[in-house]
């Protein structure tokens, strides 16, 4: 009895792990679909957003946020960033405030996975918190640095001398093992759904590099939205209560006893992680109903966020290294440089970003729109108030 007992108990662990991997692969599909969308739908647009951008660093702060919100795509911001730099249509001293701005855009992929838990009055505030943290930890880091840049060129000056030292390494190509997964099932979605409503698939050309997607008009947006979100809402409810049922217990003992063991295995492991899959967003996206669960806190989430908001740069270096222009280079490490230096900063100060989001939290508990406003304000009302004025 006990052995039959002892092996359903095996046969369902199983079932669940397996179970875990279809929803997270379907998470990630729902993540890649939002960022191809947003980079079609708005591609011409931003790319030439950032082409035309003012000389002016406040409003190319702002540029960054908003198209990174946009494309739902740090990454995909500063490849085109470092592509205009690396071509000379872009000048440093814009790029830099602009990878800044990148920076705050990044997390308004794992705040859209908050909003997975918005039924839960219990884990919505916690969810959102562990999304939070990640851009009020950005956002501190540009009020440090931002003027710092402007008044001394401090971080612009350190990418260029950064780049006299590294100048030489060949160009590397990388593909993240995560986007192979999902990138071709995202690819004949879109492009399906395109060709059933009668838009057109062409080549297009942005910062000098062709792809084929889908001609988008406002139909084919909402189309595409309402596939994606239904995708990852579900994704989502039913992951977190498949990783509720799978991490109690022994798994859960895992998970803290090696990733989140200490600050510094937390750091390790979002650094290494983000520089696999190439994308922050994910990273932190990934761990959201963990601590919509209470299964990590942001004690321990902090420190992962800040080794993924290093990690995510490896695109933008890699980005550089294949123009080969030191310019392209430099504006790449630049970003590096803005995360490692407000790593440097805010690790021993962690508890005012943590505080903070803790406070936001303790309000979206009470009313959800907060975290509505915050949204929206933070990613569009704003920039577009300071672009457009």
């Amino acid at each position: 009895m006990n052995i039959l007992k002892s092996s359903l108990k095996k046969h369902d662990t199983l079932f669940r792990v397996i179970q875990m991997l279809i929803f997270l692969w379907l998470f990630l599909l729902s993540i890649k679909l939002l960022g191809e969308i947003f980079k079609h739908y708005f591609a011409d647009n931003t790319a030439s957003l950032i082409q035309n951008a003012a000389n002016d660093p406040f409003t190319a702060l702002f540029i960054g946020i908003i198209t990174t919100a946009l494309m739902c795509s740090s990454s995909t911001t500063t490849s085109i960033i470092v592509a205009f730099v690396g071509a000379g249509t872009l000048s440093f001293e814009s790029a830099v405030p602009m990878i800044m701005g990148a920076n705050i855009g990044s997390s308004i992929t794992c705040m859209l996975v908050a909003f997975g838990q918005v039924r839960s009055k219990i884990e919505f505030p916690r969810s959102f918190a562990a999304a939070v943290v990640h851009d009020i930890f950005n956002c501190m880091c540009v009020l440090v640095f931002f003027p710092l840049e402007v008044m001394t060129g401090f971080i612009g000056r350190s990418a260029k001398t950064l780049t006299e030292l590294l100048l030489g390494g060949s160009a590397v190509k990388f593909n993240s093992p995560l986007d192979v997964l999902v990138k071709s099932a995202a690819y004949n979605i879109e492009n399906t759904v395109a060709r059933l409503l009668g838009n057109p698939v062409a080549e297009h050309t942005v910062a000098d590099k062709t792809a084929v997607y889908p001609v988008y008009d406002g139909l084919l947006l909402a189309v595409m939205l309402i596939i994606a979100l239904a995708l990852l809402f579900t994704s989502l409810r039913y992951m977190s209560a498949t990783m509720k049922k799978l991490l109690i217990g022994k798994f859960e003992r895992i998970l803290h006893k090696f990733v989140f063991r200490n600050f510094v295995t937390a750091f390790i492991f979002g650094l290494l992680f983000t520089l696999s899959v190439q994308s922050s967003g994910i990273t932190i996206s990934l761990i959201v109903p963990l601590a919509g669960a209470g299964i990590v806190s942001l004690d321990q989430i902090f420190p992962y966020a800040v080794g993924s908001n290093i990690g995510t740069t490896i695109t933008g270096i890699l980005a550089s290294m294949v123009t080969g222009n030191p310019a392209g280079i430099s504006i790449a490490l630049s970003h590096t440089l803005f995360n490692f230096f407000g790593a440097i900063v805010f690790v021993p100060l962690k508890m005012l970003p943590i505080g903070t989001a803790g406070w936001f939290a303790e309000k979206v508990r009470k009313n959800r729109l907060w975290a509505v406003g915050f949204l929206a304000v933070l990613f569009f009302i704003l920039p577009a108030i300071i672009i457009f004025r």
